[in-house]
């Protein structure tokens, strides 16, 4: 078994991480190659004479065609792009495992590749000195094991995106209506919820189209951030970019959150909604927030729900059975 990568990107490490967890647990050889004609954030595992793809795009669109290959794996996966051989990666999470141990079993080429340069500094970071999102703050190992009642309160750090940065008619669109959420979800859940964390990270857009919800500098710290989720029951999400779940959804699952989000559009394994998660019902619909958080504190049923996204994390998301998945999945195809 060997995964092939023609870059290491914060995409990846998802994947990344979890072969390295199954190789430690297997007492397999540790084989990450250096290719530079795997599609960025993309990943080719060689298992057995099969080609396994893995596709960590934020778009809906493939990144490499699937009938190359054994095996597609997908992350953003829209069910009406489900063929034969294409399977989703449900959500992607910014995971690592003793990021300095596998630092050092990477080959030189790997390390001394300058696009990898950014990935190799946080995994190097052992104490969180020199980067903002160093790999031992997101090591699995530091996760919640349970899900604590802190009393149903809410959370929902975000950021704006700027329409002018983008050339694109739809896209100026797409981030209007995004920041329009954003904004509006914060007002009404500070003004209805007093135990809320909620804001918008600072920067020149938000200061000037919101400044009464911002967030102070230190919360964009991950390491910060981390630590005060482990205090909320309730997470709320919406779309990231491309119209697809950005990562805090996977972030809120392992930490066992119950979650409020706007519709889902791609392929998931197994989550439901009111069993995983409650939807609204358009990506507009912030005024549902309210009625949405009252639903889950009637009798404390964010606790169930969190402890079902516990459940479902560890099946799906975390590291000792994310290999395994695919393992199982391909198992059952020969």
């Amino acid at each position: 078994m060997r995964l092939e990568i023609s870059s290491w990107t914060h995409h990846l490490n998802q994947l990344i991480y979890s072969y390295f967890y199954y190789c430690e647990k297997e007492d397999l050889e540790l084989k990450i190659i250096f290719n530079n004609k795997v599609a960025f954030n993309g990943a080719v595992l060689f298992l057995e004479g099969k080609e396994i793809f893995f596709d960590y795009s934020d778009d809906s669109r493939f990144i490499d065609f699937p009938e190359n290959f054994d095996y597609y794996f997908k992350r953003s996966l829209l069910v009406t792009n489900i063929i034969k051989n294409v399977y989703p990666l449900n959500f992607n999470v910014p995971m690592a495992y003793k990021s300095v141990s596998l630092t050092l079993k990477l080959s030189r080429d790997l390390l001394l590749y300058k696009p990898n340069r950014t990935e190799v500094i946080r995994a190097l970071d052992r104490f969180s000195i020199f980067t903002n999102s160093s790999h031992s703050v997101l090591d699995i190992r530091h996760y919640p094991k349970k899900n604590e009642d802190t009393g149903g309160n809410v959370i929902f750090h975000t950021r704006l995106w700027d329409p002018n940065n983008h050339p694109d008619a739809d896209e100026k669109e797409r981030r209007r209506l995004q920041n329009d959420f954003r904004i509006n979800a914060c007002r009404i859940i500070k003004k209805n919820f007093t135990n809320s964390s909620v804001g918008l990270f600072s920067d020149d857009l938000s200061r000037n189209m919101a400044p009464d919800i911002l967030l102070s500098c230190k919360d964009s710290n991950k390491k910060i951030y981390f630590d005060k989720l482990k205090n909320y029951n309730i997470g709320i999400a919406d779309d990231g970019l491309k119209d697809t779940p950005g990562w805090k959804i996977g972030e809120y699952l392992l930490f066992g959150k119950s979650v409020i989000t706007t519709p889902l559009s791609i392929s998931l394994e197994n989550f439901k909604e009111n069993i995983n998660y409650g939807k609204l019902s358009t990506r507009s619909a912030f005024s549902e927030l309210p009625d949405k958080i009252e639903y889950l504190l009637k009798d404390k049923k964010y606790l169930e729900v969190g402890n079902n996204n516990l459940e479902w994390s560890n099946e799906y998301l975390h590291p000792k059975n994310y290999i395994k998945r695919v393992l199982s999945i391909i198992g059952d195809n020969n």
